[in-house]
């Protein structure tokens, strides 16, 4: 730009996890990712509650492909972006059915007020034919968190996080 020089200002270092901690928990939606029976992925915006092990949980109908693929293939991927601020945490894991065994505690009533909360459409599952509920957990194995508004190379910018900080 005319040789005016731009200067990039470093931000303080912080504690990676829980930044991407407050991020996860920060957000309700985001894509999850399961492979069909066919070996094809299949991707899905869904809404989520989460907890301080990076688990996430979210609610489907029975009739739906997630179930399908789900009781082929536990494993998933899940991600959360924003644009305006560039960052990214990616997860991957297995999936756990917890139909027959949810109670109604603080993470399944964050998501049942997170489903509600949009007083002008609703929920969206209350949009399709009717079906019984499934709850589900994606317990995560690999996590990264990628925040593009800090460092200048790949180690600096994506840092793999761990779930349990004893790990």
């Amino acid at each position: 730009f005319g040789g005016d020089r731009i200067e990039i200002m470093e931000m303080p270092p912080t504690d990676k996890r829980e930044e991407a901690l407050s991020f996860l928990m920060s957000h309700t939606t985001g894509v999850l990712s399961t492979v069909s029976t066919e070996h094809k992925s299949r991707s899905r915006f869904v809404y989520y509650a989460s907890d301080d092990t990076f688990s996430l949980y979210f609610i489907t109908l029975a009739n739906t492909r997630k179930v399908s693929d789900l009781a082929n293939n536990s494993s998933a991927s899940f991600v959360i972006a924003e644009s305006d601020v560039p960052r990214t945490l990616q997860i991957e894991g297995d999936i756990t059915d917890l139909t027959e065994t949810a109670t109604i505690e603080p993470t399944l009533v964050k998501l049942v007020d997170t489903l509600m909360s949009n007083a002008t459409y609703g929920a969206p599952l209350t949009r399709f034919d009717s079906s019984t509920l499934r709850f589900y957990r994606l317990i995560p194995k690999w996590i990264r968190w990628g925040n593009f508004t800090q460092g200048h190379t790949t180690n600096e910018i994506l840092s793999p996080i761990y779930p349990n900080p004893a790990t």
